[in-house]
């Protein structure tokens, strides 16, 4: 195993399940086993220590997990790789009768944006990274975060919530570039507004120059002086070993895989952020970037590799934000996405009580659907609020995934009790709202 991320840690786990007799060894880079990548934000707010965050590996019989060990080259036809201690130079040999990539992915800078001076320049991966942020905002009064990705934006808010003057700049003109539509990504911009974050939108950053403490950020149309500056301007696949052992590189850029995780060639498996998977709306390959998937991916590698059986399906890019309580996410495909794709859709969005008004933290959310206009079948989902969020993205994500039409959202049972939501679900809303539309067209 290389790499101890989600999907590798979990992979390690349902391997050992599968098949109690597997010696399995795992090979990490980092010099700590177990990292919660996601929380970097919290760290950067004070929320969390630095040691909040990091694990110890479990106790698990016939596991062995090398860290601080990078594994330098793989021999496919000997079924041997080689790796290298960081710390004490020690080069070791281990051969495998499986073997799975779990190299994730590395943070992405665009060529187009020079960078004179990368000190005070950050990006946000690892604790190290999160610890540096830190540390920097401790000792200087304003940040640039480039980048309106969910990473961008919780960097920016959490970095605005230490005190410090905050502008997030995003090239596209609106945050969340094709995993929000328009209007609930003005919705996310007014609260980052509202909040003191100087949200500048449809600027391209050419340059970043000047020492830090002193740095200037340039658009293509004005520029900022700031004390430092974090790129939040995306990952790509950490698919350098995987060149190097010949394995198939797919159209994204991530290890072509099939639906037992398995890469071109025969014993070598690929998970999380470094596989190419499959979308389950378009059908079409795709990255997917987030634990929540790992984990799935991890799990089907992990079985297979030991032996077992069983099968990835594809992903629907499930995902949600939460800014100390106001929360935002989607699952399918957005409007503007499936347009793009072709698809003929439509398109619906409500705001309905999350729960009766008469109570004191009575809230409202936001509902979009997404659905074909022949037939009806739903491939998209957005939900904008303070409620119970994650809670109807997982059921719509179920939903999409199970092939469910707009019509057959009425009939879901949801257990109700007024101290925590409306008997009458803002799904149910949503998808009434939608039926009518649907209805008036045909």
């Amino acid at each position: 195993m290389i790499g101890y991320g989600t999907a590798g840690m979990t992979a390690a786990g349902y391997a050992r399940v599968t098949n109690r007799r597997a010696s399995i060894v795992v090979f990490e880079k980092r010099p700590y086993a177990i990292y919660h990548p996601c929380s970097l934000p919290d760290v950067i707010m004070g929320a969390l220590s630095c040691e909040d965050v990091v694990e110890e590996v479990p106790k698990i019989p016939n596991l062995t997990v090398h860290t601080a060990t990078i594994v330098e080259e793989g021999d496919t036809s000997a079924r041997r790789v080689r790796a290298r201690d960081l710390r004490s130079g020690k080069v070791v040999e281990e051969e495998y009768d499986s073997l799975i990539l779990a190299t994730g992915s590395l943070p992405y800078v665009p060529r187009a944006i020079k960078v004179e001076d990368s000190s005070g320049v950050y990006t946000l991966k690892v604790v190290e990274d999160a610890k540096a942020i830190g540390e920097a905002a401790s000792k200087h009064g304003s940040a640039v975060v480039v980048g309106g990705s969910a990473l961008g934006i919780e960097a920016a808010y959490a970095l605005r919530k230490r005190g410090l003057r905050v502008t997030l700049v995003e090239y596209f003109p609106q945050l969340m570039p094709g995993k929000l539509d328009s209007e609930l990504a003005r919705e996310v911009a007014s609260f980052l507004e509202s909040n003191g974050v100087n949200v500048v939108l449809g600027r391209g950053v050419r340059e970043i120059r000047g020492p830090i403490g002193c740095k200037e950020v340039s658009t293509d149309q004005d520029s900022f002086k700031t004390g430092f500056v974090v790129m939040a301007t995306g990952v790509r696949p950490n698919v350098e070993l995987a060149r190097q052992m010949g394995l198939e590189i797919g159209s994204t850029g991530g290890v072509k895989v099939d639906e037992r995780m398995m890469t071109s060639v025969e014993g070598v498996y690929a998970a999380g952020d470094v596989a190419e998977v499959k979308d389950m709306v378009t059908g079409k390959p795709t990255l997917s970037l987030f634990a929540s998937t790992a984990l799935i991916m991890g799990r089907v590698a992990g079985v297979n590799a030991a032996g077992g059986e069983e099968e990835f399906r594809g992903v629907l890019q499930n995902w949600v934000v939460n800014l100390e309580g106001f929360k935002f996410g989607a699952v399918g495909l957005t409007e503007e996405a499936a347009r793009r794709e072709g698809l003929d859709v439509i398109a619906v969005s409500i705001t309905a009580p999350d729960k009766p008004r008469f109570y004191p933290d009575y809230t409202e959310v936001r509902v979009k659907l997404v659905a074909e206009r022949d037939g009806g079948r739903l491939i998209g989902a957005q939900v904008l609020g303070r409620g119970a969020v994650v809670e109807k993205l997982n059921v719509l994500s179920t939903a999409i995934c199970k092939g469910l039409t707009v019509s057959e959202l009425p009939h879901l049972e949801f257990a109700y009790t007024p101290t925590l939501n409306e008997v009458v679900h803002p799904v149910y809303v949503a998808a009434d709202a939608l039926l009518r539309r649907l209805r008036r067209r045909r």
